[in-house]
């Protein structure tokens, strides 16, 4: 398997140099970056744009010597907005690239339009497990630059029984990224003597967490919870207030940096018996 994966991504990697030799030599390579600009989640599509466009600024707007021409569309956080957008720049623009896409679900839809189109796709935050598992041989024109969604998690179910819970329910968000951190963390929890006692899953953009909150089994040790977006904020707070004390285990993007800034502010207590898997924080003390 390793070997196949290393042909594959090599055969990706020199089909990308053989392109961008063509572009360097015109002078300029045309770049698709699909982000969530606007919707539940446009502040993060915000920063994922600003990123790149900063490196630009930085390197007077070029790559390996060729002006870029810098496209940003907006996918308004939907797999088929991403689809439709992904076409867009590929037919219409004629990228030779494609960059972006946020959600697991986006980057599961982008995928196929890269390998039918032909065309580079660097998923810049999409963390699909298939994308480089699974479903690697679909796809020899996709890069993964990050981690996949299971990673952090496997580490986070490991902990778990290290701390004595014996039964965890587990709630995340109802899409791809909710379900892979959610097995990463059951499969690594269930392989050192825990159990998984009983799943729920909340749509993605849930703001009343009512009619969940109450079907949680009493005899649970801790809840593992998925939450993005505003969900990070309002699940937990509504937890809380509901008078649930036992332990909360979060998937990264439950307790990341957007987050914890806002229940600060808030003066929120929501956070205390509170443990998330294991990512790199800016104001970490410890080194990484």
């Amino acid at each position: 398997m390793k070997n196949k994966l290393q042909e594959i991504m090599l055969g990706s990697c020199l089909a990308f140099g053989l392109a961008w030799s063509s572009q360097a030599s015109a002078e300029e390579v045309r770049i698709g970056f699909i982000s969530p600009i606007t919707g539940i989640f446009a502040q993060i599509g915000k920063d994922m744009v600003d990123g790149f466009q900063l490196y630009l600024d930085e390197h007077g707007g070029k790559l390996g010597g060729a002006d870029v021409k810098f496209i940003v569309e907006d996918s308004t956080g939907k797999p088929d907005g991403a689809v439709t957008k992904a076409k867009k720049l590929a037919l219409q623009d004629k990228v030779q690239m494609l960059i972006g896409g946020l959600l697991a679900s986006t980057g599961y839809a982008l995928a196929p339009v890269s390998s039918s189109e032909k065309i580079l796709y660097i998923s810049s935050i999409s963390a699909a497990d298939d994308l480089t598992q699974r479903e690697l041989n679909k796809y020899p024109y996709f890069i993964r630059t990050g981690w996949s969604s299971s990673q952090p998690t496997h580490a986070i179910g490991k902990w778990a029984c290290e701390q004595g819970y014996k039964r965890v329910v587990s709630i995340a968000a109802d899409y791809a990224f909710g379900y892979e951190q959610q097995g990463g963390f059951q499969k690594a929890f269930e392989d050192c003597g825990g159990k998984v006692i009983q799943k729920i899953w909340p749509p993605i953009g849930t703001k009343d967490f009512g009619p969940y909150i109450p079907t949680i089994k009493a005899d649970a040790d801790a809840i593992f919870s998925l939450m993005v977006g505003p969900m990070a904020l309002q699940f937990p707070k509504q937890l809380r207030g509901s008078g649930y004390k036992k332990p909360i285990i979060g998937g990264g993007t439950s307790y990341d940096e957007f987050v914890l800034p806002l229940w600060a502010m808030k003066s929120l207590a929501t956070c205390r018996r509170c443990n998330t898997a294991p990512r790199w924080r800016p104001r970490r003390t410890k080194p990484s």
